[in-house]
């Protein structure tokens, strides 16, 4: 991945204008082996303007990038016009850190003087390749001043050999310039927000990948370890550190937590994250210590991700390029990205479906309406299992990869993908794209002029990429003892459809951190859902429900109760009714909590309460112009010494949960008259008390507060 966002291989790129001869130039006292840092500044200060053109050449031939330009620094010191001169600082530092803006005036001073015969070893050469109109033309393009890309990118057409390798390249950033011209008089109503300091440094952070409920957000990053283990693993291009792979989770003030680096991660590796099972049970990884670079995973066990290991998939990972893959929630079809031969360009995606009796087809390109003669990347498949994200590098980007939307036909075809549009996709690569069950909010990769490092890490928040027609079921296994459920502890979720058109059944595991499961339903279909302990087969518990048909997007709510040393689910049962409808396009949103006996508050910096204001808020900062908040109470009929009556006692719950939730919006000036929080119901249900207060199961569904918007 560490090359992965790179226009065109960097041998085809450096100097392209000239056949460069093989040179036999030592590079440092060890015969064989690269120069340090400091012999290379030790050449920078003692070496003859003769030695240092020489060394720079060679040094950016052979790929030492970082090495490189502290040499072309030195030249600029000597000669800070010399038209050369500053076309290998401008070069040098488009391609290691993207600073196009302080490119620019190097390349303005470079194309002063050019020459078809550039001699880049001479030291006597004063003039710089035609190149440099192409390099000027990239960075007014990553810059957005569209018309001076044009012109600069046509002046190199004209002064450029005919055989020149960049020729084809500016003739697709000309179509994209007129795509970006297009695209920037109809900008799309998209907001976009630099992760900020939590999450992007100086260092680039990219490659995001959020869990389905938005609360946990895996991504990459080349920032050095902290015992700096790290420091003798730089890359000798650019001087970066190896790509690690770090989590960070929402916090109950809407920031994130202090990344972590996952245990996996290896000091003298690069391992970048690519996708995740939706239980966060599996993470997929893209490795290149191997061929050309081949997808990994890592499985969580034991409280942590484990070692990687190739992924188990036959045809896949091959001796060409694998540098992305996701797998679609229902699990039928896999994802991936290669430039094998029989493509339609560059790298291409590929779908592999799985069969009845669970192998694997052999991978199928997606076919034209995707793929193009350029380079498609980085698929992200929607809880829908139709709707598909990717990047594209083609004629109908406005500059580098940009994020396009395809969906798939009832025949399993895909229709053409579109471009997302301006400002969500920009002139920069654009890659990445991951989003939360409703697709209103995603995350993707940027290089923006708001930027804190090379690459940094968008939220997205839009109003036209919701999915529709789908039902989503989301759900909570707690424990008795309020406890994580334990890891030797194989609790599945069976998902059985009754009269899908073919038979649907798949197996959803709850997360081990917090015990939610989530996936995606088709509407107006009945389902059963089985809870079953893997390691006896037993069965301890079911459930059936029924999704709508006339929704455009439902969530159906869980929740449920184990009791681990009894190996029992409590079936929560529907003493308040949850089911998720959609107004004026924002789903409703709904919170359940179960109480122990006689306890009556929460809070909202903790837990699932936490994530529930936290969603009214999104929707808020989304565009709902106001929300409805209802609340609903319960008590058991377990007498109570301490509040005198069960009535009481539902009524302390309703009331602490209203001004807890009045005291949390209060404090934000945006919210106010927006938020109006109301009793509903506080109320004594359940079965009659038998004198036997230890029987949690009989008692427990009927302690309770529940929230739900409208």
């Amino acid at each position: 991945m560490k090359v992965k966002l790179h226009v065109m291989d960097l041998k085809k790129a450096v100097f392209s204008a000239v056949a460069i001869l093989a040179t036999t130039i030592t590079f440092g006292q060890r015969p064989g082996e690269p120069l340090t840092e400091q012999e290379v500044r030790d050449i920078a200060a003692t070496a003859k303007e003769s030695e240092l053109v020489m060394q720079n050449s060679t040094l950016m031939q052979d790929g030492y990038l970082y090495y490189s330009e502290i040499i072309a620094d030195r030249l600029l010191e000597l000669n800070p016009q010399n038209p050369n001169y500053n076309y290998r600082k401008g070069f040098l530092i488009l391609e290691i850190r993207k600073d196009y803006e302080g490119a620019i005036p190097m390349f303005q001073k470079a194309v002063t003087d050019t020459d078809q015969n550039f001699d880049m070893y001479s030291h006597r050469e004063t003039s710089s390749p035609p190149d440099a109109y192409f390099h000027l033309a990239t960075c007014y393009h990553l810059n957005e001043d569209i018309d001076k890309a044009i012109e600069n990118y046509n002046k190199f057409l004209e002064i450029s050999r005919s055989k020149s390798e960049l020729r084809p390249v500016t003739e697709l950033r000309l179509k994209q310039c007129e795509e970006a011209k297009r695209q920037m008089a109809a900008p799309v109503n998209v907001t976009l927000k630099n992760m900020g300091p939590s999450i992007n440094t100086k260092y680039p952070e990219y490659s995001p990948v959020v869990s389905l409920d938005g609360s946990a957000l895996y991504f990459t990053a080349r920032k050095p370890w902290e015992n700096g283990e790290t420091e003798n693993f730089r890359d000798l291009a650019t001087n970066q550190y190896p790509e690690d792979v770090y989590v960070s989770y929402l916090d109950f003030d809407s920031s994130w937590t202090t990344p972590q680096k996952l245990q996996f991660c290896d000091d003298e590796r690069n391992e970048a994250s690519i996708s995740m099972s939706g239980d966060e049970r599996k993470i997929y990884l893209y490795q290149d210590t191997v061929g050309n670079g081949d997808i990994f995973t890592t499985d969580f066990y034991h409280a942590k991700f484990n070692e990687i290991e190739p992924l188990d998939m036959k045809k896949v990972n091959s001796n060409d390029w694998e540098t992305h893959c996701m797998m679609s929630h229902n699990k039928r079809r896999f994802f991936f990205v290669s430039d094998r031969p029989g493509g339609f360009g560059g790298r291409d995606i590929y779908v592999m479906e799985r069969k009845k009796n669970g192998k694997w087809t052999n991978p199928k390109n997606l076919g034209p309406g995707i793929n193009t003669p350029y380079d498609e990347d980085a698929p992200f498949i929607a809880i829908d299992n139709r709707t598909l994200y990717y990047a594209s590098n083609g004629e109908k980007s406005i500059g580098g990869f940009d994020i396009f939307k395809s969906e798939m036909q009832e025949d399993s075809t895909w229709v053409e993908g579109s471009n997302l549009g301006y400002p969500f996709n920009s002139t920069n690569d654009d890659i990445f794209y991951t989003t939360t069950l409703d697709g209103r909010r995603g995350y993707m990769t940027s290089y923006r002029k708001d930027g804190k490092g090379e690459k940094d890490i968008y939220e997205i928040f839009n109003d036209y990429l919701g999915v529709k027609d789908i039902a989503v079921l989301k759900g909570l296994i707690k424990t008795v003892d309020d406890k994580p459920i334990p890891e030797d502890f194989a609790i599945n979720v069976k998902l059985v459809c009754l009269n899908c058109d073919e038979q649907e059944e798949r197996q959803v595991f709850p997360r081990l951190r917090d015990g939610v499961f989530m996936t995606g339903l088709q509407p107006c279909k009945d389902y059963r859902l089985e809870y079953t302990n893997l390691k006896d087969s037993v069965t301890m518990g079911e459930d059936e429900f029924s999704t709508e048909c006339e929704t455009n997007y439902q969530e159906i709510y869980r929740e449920l109760l184990l009791d681990v040393d009894k190996r029992a689910i409590i079936m929560i049962e529907d003493t308040l009714d949850l089911d998720t409808v959609v107004t004026g396009g924002y789903p409703d949103l709904e919170f359940m909590h179960y109480f122990a006996y006689n306890k009556n508050k929460l809070s909202v910096k903790k837990g699932d309460l936490k994530k529930f204001v936290k969603d009214v808020e999104a929707q808020l900062a989304n565009g709902r112009e106001s929300i409805t908040i209802s609340i609903f109470s319960s008590a058991s009929n377990v007498p109570t010494k301490t509040y005198g009556t069960n009535e009481k006692l539902a009524k302390i719950r309703a009331e602490n949960m209203k001004y807890d939730l009045v005291a949390y919006f209060e404090q934000f000036e945006q919210y106010k008259g927006k938020v109006n929080i109301v009793i509903v119901t506080s109320e004594v249900k359940g079965p009659e008390y038998a004198k036997d207060a230890s029987n949690k199961e009989k008692y427990f569904p009927y302690q309770y507060v529940g929230l739900k918007t409208e």
